[in-house]
């Protein structure tokens, strides 16, 4: 039993896991779609979606702010931790501290996310063009579709893309 085993191993050892699975997730959000097997789609789907959660709700400082000014403290607390919360709202009469602040925190989120993607480039991407798209959706920014059997060894082929933004 994998009683509290979290992840897939995926025949490999950790190191090559590791690099395989930053790959896949700087491949997907480059192109957004890869074509690969379903046991890899599957291993890095839950991992790019909170990726992408994190680019949505902390990534736009200015959303942020606004959120602040426009005293929207419920929301505020689902977008970022409680500590960064208190934080922004101790903030919330001085614009200077509190846009530094809210720089601060969309910086965190941006250097999080570069652990797991490797290109500078894609990170930019996904804070300016891919998670600006799915502010208003509560999850589930990818969809596996199947292709059928790969010929060389029958493994189970997949595409894994990013859904389309708002519906």
């Amino acid at each position: 039993m994998r009683h509290k085993v979290a992840g897939k191993i995926l025949g490999r050892s950790t190191k090559q896991r590791i690099g395989l699975r930053r790959n896949l997730m700087t491949q997907l959000f480059q192109h957004e779609q890869i074509k690969t097997t379903e046991a890899k789609a599957k291993a890095i789907k839950s991992q790019a979606e909170k990726i992408i959660t994190i680019a949505r709700n902390r990534g736009d400082a200015n959303r942020l702010i606004e959120l602040v000014t426009d005293g929207n403290e419920e929301e505020l607390l689902t977008v970022v931790s409680d500590a960064q919360a208190r934080r922004l709202m101790a903030l919330a009469n001085d614009s200077d501290n509190l846009e530094r602040e809210a720089k601060a925190i969309a910086v965190h989120a941006q250097r999080m996310v570069a652990r797991d993607i490797t290109n500078r480039e894609v990170v930019q991407k996904l804070f300016a063009d891919i998670a600006p798209r799915y502010v208003s959706r509560p999850g589930g920014y990818t969809r596996i579709t199947r292709l059928g059997q790969r010929k060389g060894d029958a493994a189970e082929m997949v595409l894994l893309s990013l859904v389309e933004g708002e519906e």
